[in-house]
């Protein structure tokens, strides 16, 4: 099985699942974390984010609904459960969908399908690489829906990053974030190929 190195952690790869990219790098280098608070990662893939938080002392829970993710994210923390400091576990389904009702995170993360996509993009095969990308033809099918369950499941003093490709409709996502009453930043952006990526990081 390929792995990588990031850091201090070993990483395994799986070619159904995901690989960790410039996005998940630059999502990686943004998010701030403040010694033991709940992190919940959307769509682990490989785990690699969760894992960063967990060795940093967060008590994470990690999901995805792809279970060669599941599977993998769960290796990858009993390889390198000697660096962890916090608690991690991980759970299989879709967006907040694996949460109980009064479960509430100090910090959500989420890079999620981005991409504008016609059916024509679509790869096909197995299906989890274009689950992975697809982000419908705006590239905020997975985004608004990911912005709708912050509410219930992040705490009113928490934050929220999750990243934004400029190929999507930003005007569409920074009018739904006010009308969803969440104050904006963008933490980083990098340039790659026709597109910019950007951290969005949002909090009440």
């Amino acid at each position: 099985m390929k792995s990588f190195t990031y850091k201090d952690l070993t990483i395994e790869l799986n070619s159904e699942v995901y690989e960790p990219a410039e996005d998940t790098f630059q999502l990686l280098e943004a998010i701030e974390l403040n010694g033991c608070e709940k992190v919940f990662e959307i769509g682990t893939g490989s785990g690699i984010i969760a894992l960063d938080c967990c060795r940093h002392g967060a008590n994470v829970v990690c999901s995805d609904v792809n279970p060669f993710a599941v599977k993998l994210a769960r290796i990858n923390y009993k390889n390198n459960i000697s660096l962890m400091k916090g608690s991690f576990e991980v759970r299989c389904g879709d967006l907040f969908n694996v949460l109980k009702k009064d479960e509430v995170f100090d910090i959500i993360i989420f890079n999620p399908p981005y991409l504008p996509t016609k059916k024509s993009d679509l790869v096909g095969g197995s299906g989890w690489f274009d689950i992975a990308t697809d982000g419908g033809v705006d590239g905020l099918r997975l985004t608004s829906r990911f912005i709708d369950g912050l509410k219930k499941h992040l705490s009113k003093s928490g934050r929220a990053y999750f990243i934004f490709s400029s190929l999507a409709d930003r005007n569409k996502l920074e009018k739904y974030l006010i009308k969803k009453e969440f104050k904006i930043e963008i933490l980083s952006s990098l340039r790659f190929n026709d597109e910019l990526l950007d951290v969005y990081c949002i909090y009440f």
